[in-house]
Order: C-alpha cells, then sequence, then structure tokens
C-alpha cells in the first residue's frame, strides 16, 4: 500500500511513551516493517505497507500514531531508536518550506487504509489484520483501560507488594515467582485477561529512565484474595542464556527479588479484546507455555469461584499447557488438584520422552 501523495508520506510510527514493549506488532507484522531495540519499537518506513496488521493486537495503541512528512525527510528507523517521544507534526510552515503544498499536505492525511494489492486477487492472500483480536468475546465485561500512564492524568499508581512467593523449583537457567500487588484504597479495575505495566526503578546504560514492562494478571477481577483490590502477576527471570552466560533482566529481576511492603510503580491496565467471556455456557480453550498460564490462571480461578458458588453452571474448560519439563510449570501442583468434571487439562513437555 502505498502512503505517499506527490512526495508526501504518512508515515506510520511507534509512541515510545506509552508502549510496553510487548512485540505483538513485530511478531504480527507481515512484511517485517517493525523492528526494536534494548529501548524502542519502531517502523521502517520503506518496508511499511499500511497492511494494518499491527494495529489491532496493540493493547495501548502506542501503535496507532501517523505523521506526514516529505519522503525525502521521513523518520529513519536510526532516529526513531534514539526517541523518547513523538516528535511533533510538521507545522504547515515547515512542511511549505520543504516544498509541500497544503494540498499535498492534506491529500496526504486524506489517503485511508484500503486493502492491499493482492488482497483484491480472487484467492485473497491471508492477512494477519484481518484475524487480529479487535473484538472482544460479545458477552465480555466493558474493560477500563488507560488509566494510569504517561499521557494519562496521572501518570502512574503505586502499589504496594503484599505477596512474593517461588511457583516452581529453582533451576539453573530460570527462577519463576507469584507477585501480588495491593492498590488499597485506589481504584485500579481488571478482568481476566488484562496486564499492567511495571516501572522498574533506575536508569538505562544510556542514564534514561526504564520504560515499562507488561505482565499480564494472573488474578481473576475481584482480586487474588477476594474481595481485595489487587493483582497478581507470574514472573519468570532467565538466569542464563543459552551459551550458559550469566543474565538479568531489568523488570523481572526487579519484580522477583521485592519484598514484602515494598512499592511498585504501576501503568494500565491494557487490553481490551482478549478477556474471558462472562456467558455462563461458554466453552474456553486456552493454551500456553510457561508463565504464558497468567491469563488462563484468572480465567480458570474466576470460573472456579463462580462455580463454588453453586448459582452458576459454566461451560467446558479446556487447558494446553506446554513446558519443558514438569518442574518448569507454574502452579503445576494446584492445576492437578482441580476436579475433572471442571477443567479438561493436557500437559505436554519437551524435554521428556513421554507426556502427562
Amino acid at each position: 500500500m502505498d502512503m505517499a501523495v506527490s512526495g508526501v508520506l504518512r508515515q506510520h510510527l511507534i509512541d515510545p511513551e506509552i508502549c510496553i514493549r510487548c512485540n505483538t506488532c513485530e511478531a504480527t507484522c507481515p512484511v517485517g516493517a517493525i523492528t526494536h531495540d534494548a529501548r524502542n519499537y519502531v517502523v521502517d518506513a520503506g518496508k511499511c505497507n499500511l497492511c494494518m496488521a499491527c494495529v489491532p493486537p496493540c493493547p495501548t495503541g502506542s501503535i496507532d500514531n501517523w505523521r506526514t512528512v516529505p519522503i525525502a525527510r521521513a523518520y529513519s528507523v536510526e532516529e526513531q531508536f534514539g526517541w523518547d517521544a513523538l516528535p511533533a507534526e510538521l507545522s504547515a510552515q515547515q512542511l511549505a518550506d520543504a516544498g509541500v503544498s497544503p494540498a499535498q499536505a492534506g491529500e496526504a492525511e486524506a489517503v485511508a487504509p484500503s486493502p492491499a494489492p493482492q488482497a483484491l486477487a480472487e484467492e485473497p492472500a491471508f492477512r494477519a489484520g484481518d484475524w487480529g483480536a479487535a473484538i472482544r468475546p460479545w458477552s465480555a465485561a466493558h474493560p477500563y483501560v488507560n488509566l494510569y500512564g504517561p499521557k494519562c492524568a496521572q501518570p502512574s499508581i503505586a502499589a504496594t507488594v503484599v505477596g512474593n512467593v517461588r511457583v516452581t523449583d529453582v533451576g539453573r537457567e530460570y527462577d519463576t515467582h507469584h507477585v501480588v500487588l495491593d492498590f488499597g484504597a485506589m481504584p485500579f479495575p481488571v478482568l481476566e485477561g488484562q496486564s499492567i505495566g511495571i516501572l522498574p526503578p533506575g536508569v538505562d546504560e544510556d542514564g534514561r529512565a526504564h520504560h515499562p514492562r507488561q505482565y499480564s494478571v494472573a488474578s481473576p477481577r475481584n482480586g487474588e484474595r477476594p474481595g481485595y483490590n489487587n493483582v497478581s502477576l507470574t514472573i519468570k527471570r532467565v538466569l542464563e542464556d543459552h551459551q550458559g552466560r550469566p543474565v538479568r533482566g531489568v523488570a523481572s529481576n526487579y519484580l522477583c527479588d521485592l519484598q514484602v511492603g515494598d512499592t511498585v510503580r504501576v501503568t494500565g491496565p491494557f487490553g481490551a479484546s482478549f478477556l474471558m467471556p462472562n456467558h455462563p455456557r461458554s466453552n474456553i480453550v486456552m493454551i500456553c507455555t510457561g508463565t504464558g498460564s497468567a491469563p488462563m490462571r484468572a480465567m480458570t480461578e474466576w470460573r472456579r469461584r463462580l462455580r463454588k458458588s453453586g448459582k452458576f453452571e459454566g461451560g467446558k474448560l479446556l487447558l494446553f499447557f506446554g513446558a519443558r519439563t514438569p518442574e518448569e510449570l507454574p502452579y503445576f501442583g494446584p492445576l492437578q488438584n482441580l476436579p475433572k468434571d471442571f477443567i479438561d487439562i493436557n500437559f505436554a513437555f519437551s524435554r521428556i520422552a513421554s507426556c502427562t
């Protein structure tokens, strides 16, 4: 798709202030236009064809940003890697000084997404954007998003650590924790399937404050402890890379070392589509590996609490849960104790001869 109009480009950009580095945009882009370094996710204007595949999955809206620029002055990947914030829109005078007329600028801004040429063929090519998780289940509760963040009235909210326990055996390469954060009297509503951003303290190697890191919420909507304004997270820190060298992730290491009573800065919540349906008869298939089980734990626990009330007859739950070994699966023990008529669990282990 060509966004160029008479030498003018409506350039697709990612807002580094609200991006939570979840990688959904890069993983979804079918043309390899999105890449990242240790700090920012960026879009290569020379590759982007505006297929819009990256827009629906983005939980924060950071991907949905555009700037009208002369093609000769399009922002390079290298420039974007250095940004802490999006550049301002070029003024009419700046565009005029670059040889862009008001009519050309207006025409560029009016260019709307349209099907890629191959999509007009008799057999349309697969486009990830057509199947992206853009719409929540029809019966899901209405999610609240972006209540706290860099561009909100309140840039972050303080949460107190009320629990931090290890949920797997300690391995040479990993360490997985279940961390519970309490928000006290401050509102922070979340639904199963949503995520939050954690702001690690300190600065990076360039002396700039760390960006938030995204973590899926592992607790149901009424809290890790029912009736409390808290959430739980499943955090895995990698201790060694594939070459056996020590690794210390900025946010995961910070979270796993937290003590009860410590304070954490949180942004979010994020996610308006990957939500649990409320309809009691809905059947849910869950597929995950390792700490990707966090949202599935939230959904399973919410259904379990509803069932325990005796007033809920739910649909079927089917879980496919994978890891290298059983020792690396968080919540492995509790999962084994769930009633068989409540959930059908299928484990898959890649490093052992047979699966349980």
